[in-house]
């Protein structure tokens, strides 16, 4: 089946690869013994793939999209980042939210004094663990310990960056972006969450 790879992102020694099948299923491209990709994958954004896989067993929610991949076959890459959603939009019909950041992940999200979203185990589960999403304001940088995160302004709400482009000082109001929850961890032994981080943007205006 063909994929399109539409996100790559850091977690810890390796890369998180993120893509859509044609039947418009978002996907996390895991090797076939459950680990994400290495950080020197060749996958990119863009990249049209075809590969065989099967289910991740065992997938706790909202972490649906594990997919246990055995073959990838590069086929081509799409000539720009706008044409990439401008046929993922017209082929396969993606949802896409937009508005401020109470639109993410259905309004699912609960949020720390500090302002990072989150998921927890005894709250509301989401139906996926990705997602497009199209702010209504500019996302400022704000490096936190040597960690880059994008402010929204209202509300005091922050949202670590974790792909592998280049941080920009603004991600303009009507930019394209792609979050996702990280997977679930829990903090000072309490109970596990799921938080809110932001993939990467596309610079296409909708």
């Amino acid at each position: 089946m063909d994929v399109i790879i539409v996100a790559k992102t850091h977690m810890s020694n390796s890369a998180c690869v993120g893509g859509i099948l044609v039947s418009g299923r978002f996907v996390r491209l895991l090797d076939s013994n459950g680990h994400n990709q290495s950080l020197d994958t060749e996958l990119n954004i863009g990249d049209v793939c075809s590969i065989t896989f099967t289910e991740r067993p065992k997938k706790k929610p909202p972490h649906i999209e594990d997919i246990l991949v055995s073959t990838i076959v590069f086929k081509y890459s799409v000539p720009s980042i706008d044409k990439m959603i401008e046929f993922l939009k017209k082929n396969i019909k993606i949802t896409i939210w937009s508005g401020n950041t109470d639109v993410l992940f259905d309004g699912k999200l609960q949020w720390t004094n500090s302002g990072s979203g989150y998921i927890s185990e005894s709250g509301e589960m989401p139906d996926s663990s990705v997602g497009f999403w199209i702010p209504d304001k500019d996302l400022t940088q704000r490096d936190y310990q040597g960690k880059v995160k994008y402010s929204y302004p209202i509300r005091w709400r922050n949202i670590p960056f974790v792909g592998f482009q280049s941080p920009v000082d603004i991600i303009p109001a009507g930019t394209l972006v792609r979050v996702s929850l990280a997977r679930w961890w829990s903090p000072n032994e309490d109970e596990k969450r799921c938080y809110l981080q932001l993939s990467g943007w596309y610079g296409l205006h909708l």
